[in-house]
């Protein structure tokens, strides 16, 4: 298992990734502002909630089994984000 600091740093990349990827598909669309904002607001929630979910294991779990899971549903939950993205852009 990686350490929770290395869990931290990545999951605060893809999501500096995402926003980054929703910055420039949105300076180039004409779309709607408010749309935009957002998908901005759902990444920063998305990067904290798992930051949080890491800083805090669930007791009663099996360490291996909850970041298994954590790690599934934030990839889950970015692809979403990623295709809400393109649907936008």
């Amino acid at each position: 298992m990686a350490s929770r600091r290395d869990l931290k740093k990545v999951i605060t990349l893809i999501a500096d990734e995402l926003a980054t990827e929703a910055f420039i598909a949105s300076y180039d669309s004409k779309g709607d502002t408010e749309a935009w904002v957002a998908v901005f607001n759902k990444i920063i929630a998305l990067n904290q909630e798992y930051i949080a979910r890491v800083n805090h294991v669930e007791p009663g779990i099996p360490a291996k089994k909850f970041f298994n899971a954590l790690c599934d549903s934030f990839n889950a939950d970015a692809k979403a984000i990623l295709d809400e993205i393109k649907e936008l852009a």
